[in-house]
This record gives structure tokens, sequence and C-alpha cells, in this order.
């Protein structure tokens, strides 16, 4: 097999072959590889099978992300009022946070087939703030509308500056609708009626004593799994499912003696844990019709189906109706026939990709790499590879990078140290 067979023309001004950047930006991104084991292990294959094929540095392929990154802020998009708008900030970048619009058409939603994913997004805006606030939000907002038009639906995690961005900007805009997202909503709720519950911070209290008496000895199998210190409420369910599994096994003729030894005070939260199960329950299964489904005139009829009988467990009861109240704010804000998205999990997602992507070039900061969120979202086949790194050149993309992110903490750190060393 010879290499004009497999590989398409280099990029102009390139030396690689089309086909091989596109392989590589695909290693990158969608493998757990890292830039330095993409090359290594690409020139072990080329090594081990005597091919004939130039090997790129790891710090090439770095260059052929970031500039398909920049290619995605500079690429023109529709221009329609039907747009769905997802936003966030991301994680810091020095002193300054990421403020971040993705999107795609509303029209191109897969609701009830599947969630949206990654592929289906566009990188709309990827602005640094030192601060934010309600103004620079909805500036920033009013700005991406040059590469979409106004959105029609835009759907957040309610954070305070973003909320007001969004009236502000819809003070212009009066077609476009706001959504909050679910998953923060139902961890809301929780939280809300949780945190006010002596009996879940004593189960919180003795679970946490239960794992230090016995972390370090044979029973450590029965350590319990903890609530991370951020959006914790976000993230109980192993916890909550833990317990009512070791509370089920208790219940057994002849449950396991260790387990009954660690855990036997958990039968004392038989009645608690069935309401909080209940209660986790609705939400999540709200959270899981909203993500595929989104909302539309027959959202609430479907989840009554979902949560089934009611009962009269006075926590279930309320937990339903903050529920009911969410569908039914956010369904009247849809015209008839339409189903909007209630959902930013994917910009999530595409966040926790960004940083471990990104996070490896810095020790844990994100740098320079930021840049590399507008690769990761979107279809990146061949011919588009090849359009992004004809439209920006090397010096182009970092010229971009610089001047989006200013220094970075690498080269910061680099100038002092040198300056100190000369």
């Amino acid at each position: 097999m010879t290499t004009p067979e497999v590989f398409s023309l280099p990029p102009r001004g390139g030396q690689y072959s089309c086909s091989l950047v596109s392989f590589f930006v695909d290693l990158f991104l969608h493998t757990g590889a890292s830039l330095r084991c993409a090359a290594s292990a690409f020139a072990v294959f080329v090594r081990h099978f005597h091919l004939d094929i130039p090997v790129p540095s790891f710090t090439t392929i770095r260059a052929w992300v970031l500039r398909l990154g920049c290619y995605a802020l500079l690429c023109p998009l529709p221009q329609a009022d039907s747009w769905l708008w997802i936003i966030d900030h991301t994680i810091q970048v020095g002193s300054k946070k990421l403020f971040v619009i993705v999107g795609c058409p509303l029209s191109e939603v897969p609701f009830g087939k599947r969630c949206l994913s990654l592929a289906d997004l566009h990188l709309i805006a990827l602005v640094p703030m030192e601060q934010s606030n309600q103004y620079l939000v909805a500036a920033e907002l009013e700005t991406a509308t040059q590469r979409t038009g106004a959105p029609r639906l835009i759907v957040s995690d309610q954070g305070g500056d973003l909320v007001k961005g969004i009236e502000h900007f819809q003070q212009r805009h009066a077609n476009t609708v706001a959504v909050g997202d679910i998953a923060h909503y139902g961890a809301n709720v929780l939280e809300n009626r949780w945190e006010r519950d002596p009996r879940w911070k004593e189960l919180l209290k003795k679970l946490g004593e239960t794992n230090q008496q016995i972390r370090q000895t044979a029973d450590a199998f029965l350590v319990s799994p903890t609530l991370r210190n951020k959006a914790r409420f976000m993230n109980v369910g192993p916890l909550l499912r833990f317990a009512c599994r070791v509370l089920a096994m208790l219940k057994k003729e002849n449950p396991n003696v260790r387990a009954k030894q660690t855990y036997g005070w958990l039968l004392d939260y038989e009645e608690d844990l069935a309401g909080w199960r209940e209660q986790y329950d609705i939400v999540h299964e709200t959270i899981d019709r909203v993500r595929l489904h989104g909302l539309n005139a027959g959202t609430r009829e479907e989840l009554e189906k979902e949560w089934g009988p009611e009962n009269e467990r006075t926590g279930t009861k309320m937990t339903r109706g903050h529920m009911r109240a969410y569908v039914a704010k956010n369904v009247r804000r849809a015209k008839e026939g339409e189903t909007l998205a209630g959902s930013s999990e994917v910009l999530e997602s595409a966040f926790g990709k960004l940083k471990a992507k990104a996070g490896e070039s810095g020790k844990g900061e994100l740098t320079g790499m930021a840049m590399s969120l507008g690769a990761i979202l979107g279809k990146h086949d061949e011919e588009e590879v090849r359009e992004a790194l004809d439209a920006v050149p090397q010096k182009k993309a970092e010229g971009m990078i610089s001047r989006l992110l200013g220094p970075t903490l690498c080269w910061l750190r680099h100038q002092l140290f040198g300056a100190a060393e000369a």
C-alpha cells in the first residue's frame, strides 16, 4: 500500500496529508490519547510495520487542533431565528473565566431520538472575562447575534449574572425565550428540601464517621460514596443508591455479618430512605425526560405516567409539585407545536472534555488549549479540516489565541524564571 493510495494532498502550505491531519485530530479528540501519546503511538505503529509515513510531533498535532478550534469561531454559520444557544462559564484561565456560547438550529435537535451530543453543536462565542455581570453577559449575547441572528431559545444553569444578562438581551429580542437547565433546577429542589431535614444531616454524619472507622481496615470495601464539595446534590445518586442497597441487604434473612456490624444503624432510616429515594427518582425521571424529549405540550402528561400514582409522603408530594411547576412555566413559553430544549448537560460534557484535553498542557491549568473547544464540538470530516487549515495558518491561530487569552500562566512563569536566570 503506497502513500498516494491512502492519503490526500496536504492543505495549502502544509507538509502532512490532510488525511493524516484528520486522523490525528480524531485520535487526540475522540480517544483517551494525549498529544504525546498520539504522536508516540503512531511512531511505534509506523516503525513496527516499516511504513514510509511521516510522523508529526505532538506540538504539530497541537497546532492542528488549535487551528481547527480557531476556525470554529471564524467559519460562517446559518443566520436564522430558530437557534438554540446554551451558555455558561467554564474554568478560569489565570484571573479570567471563559464565557461560552454553543448551539445549533433548534430544528436540528434530535428530540425523542437521542440527547444532544458534542457533534451537534457549534462554538458561537468564547470570551474571557476578568469578572462577569449581567451587563457584560448581555453585551456578549448581543455580539453573538452577528453569527447566528437572535436565538429562539437560550438555556443556562440559571446563574444570577446569566439570568439577568438574558433578561437584558430579551428587551431587544422579544422572540427569544429562556429556559433553566433541568438538572440544576432538580438539584436545587433536593438541596432545599434535604438540607433542612435533620435526619438527612444525621445520615451524612453517620456515613462519614463509619467511613473513617473502616477506611483502613479489612472492611474498607464497605466504604460508602462521598458527596462532592461542589454541586453536591447533582451527584447524590451513588450515595443514595448505596444506602438503599445496604438497607435491602440488611433486611434479608441472613445478612452479611460484617455489613450488619458496620451498618446495622441504617435500619433506623428505612422510612427516611424510602422518601428520599422517591424524591430523587421523581427529579431524575424528569431530568431524563427533558433531556431526551425536551419540553412541549405533552410533557406534563408523560411525566405523570412515569411518576406513577401519588402517595401520602409530604416530601414526595412537594417534590412533584416543584417539578410540575418547572414544566408548566417553561412549556408556556413554547409556541403551538414547538418543543424547547431544557438541558445544558451537553455543554457540561464539553467542559469536562476540554479540561481533560487542555489541562494536561498546563499541569491542571487551562492554557491556550482552551481554543480546542472549537475542535471538540461539531463534526470534522477531512474536507472541513482542509478548509480550516487553509483559512487559519499557524501564525493567524497564534495571534487569535494571544489576543483572546493574553499571556498564559505558563508563559508568565517562563518569563519570571527566565529573567531571574539572566
